[in-house]
């Protein structure tokens, strides 16, 4: 139940509409290889993420959406890890470390909230009010199982709404303004200007409106997700 209850309040889908994210690539200084478009990403699911690289550049690398640490027994906890909470990220053991200095920004076109009314959950969705795309912040971890497989996990920070998704939601991911993008990347940035970044996006660069119902399943995934409905 537990783990129920976090996937409901908690960013759950998110869409890549984009091939590649020009602005970010631009920030960035680094062109990143395109990628198939994907308009119903759910945890467990392998996503796209961008860190630093350990020669200094930015490298983009597959993840499974939900973070397992390192020092875990098992690939397969207990609880759920595709989000962080930044009230307690820097208290969970499974996310203080990778916060520190194991930090990844998500490109993202948008993601999908839900509101209940009449017993029923109506999805929305939010995107950039320029369609340029969203960097989301996450950190990332690599888990070695004892026969040698490796895996490079995920997660994306949540807080609370804006504004403009507090009337759909009460949380949101947390998504970094253009100035933060290689502060959040830098292992060696201090905590303190990374928990400086812990706040809410610009609700004025952010637009949504409501979607089909369809993308309550994980199978669907088609641009027609993303589109308004009356």
């Amino acid at each position: 139940m537990q783990i129920f209850l976090e996937q409901r309040v908690m960013c759950g889908r998110f869409a890549v509409a984009q091939t590649r994210f020009e602005r970010i690539e631009q920030i960035l200084g680094t062109e990143f290889p395109e990628r198939a478009p994907r308009y119903n990403i759910a945890p467990t699911q392998t996503i796209a993420a961008i860190r630093q690289a350990d020669h200094g550049g930015y490298v983009m690398e597959d993840f499974r959406w939900g973070l397992v640490p390192f020092w875990a027994k098992d690939s397969k906890l207990p609880y759920s890890t595709f989000n962080a909470r930044i009230e307690t990220v820097e208290t969970k053991p499974v996310f203080r470390g990778p916060l520190k200095s194991r930090r990844c920004l998500i490109p993202a076109s948008g993601w999908y909230e839900w509101k209940t009314e009449a017993g029923k959950k109506w999805p929305s969705y939010f995107t950039s009010a320029g369609d340029e795309g969203l960097a989301l912040a996450g950190l990332w971890d690599t888990w070695h199982a004892p026969d040698g497989y490796t895996l490079r996990s995920c997660t994306i920070l949540v807080g609370p709404a804006n504004e403009r998704v507090s009337t759909v939601h009460d949380r949101m991911p947390l998504i970094l303004p253009d100035n933060a993008y290689r502060i959040w990347l830098d292992p060696a940035a201090p905590l303190d200007a990374i928990r400086a970044l812990l706040q809410p996006f610009d609700a004025d660069q952010l637009r949504g409106w409501p979607v089909t119902p369809a993308v309550n399943h994980a199978r669907n995934d088609y641009r027609e997700l993303i589109a308004p409905i009356a």
